[in-house]
């Protein structure tokens, strides 16, 4: 998995408002409790920073930051605390730079699974 090295840049790594979210996956857990977020952007000259914010009915469930990253490739874990009776989420991820504000943001529409007594 790339790392962001600052004194070896890789040859494709993107200025600042060209870094862009390349894949966004969820995989909800079997508890329907907790969902797994799989992201990948582009290679960065710059260390961005990452929004992802869960919704319900536009209604926010949780958001997770993470600063100034050094992968391209990230897996995390989002915890649905109260869980209702609608299955229906949106997750919202977007890049941004302190300096430039966001650069770029994705959603994925998706449903939880019925829960197998």
């Amino acid at each position: 998995m790339p790392r962001y090295n600052y004194l070896n840049p890789p040859e494709d790594a993107r200025a600042p408002q060209e870094v862009r979210i390349v894949d966004l996956k969820v995989a909800p857990a079997p508890d329907n409790q907790r969902i797994r977020v799989m992201v990948e952007i582009t290679p960065f000259r710059e260390r961005p920073d990452l929004t992802a914010t869960l919704y319900q009915q536009d209604e926010e469930v949780t958001t997770a930051h993470i600063i100034e990253t050094i992968d391209t490739h990230m897996a995390f874990t989002l915890h649905i605390r109260n869980p209702s009776d609608d299955p229906n989420y949106v997750l919202a991820m977007s890049v941004s730079y302190q300096e430039y504000g966001e650069v770029d943001q994705r959603q994925v529409a998706f449903s939880l699974p019925a829960v197998q007594d």
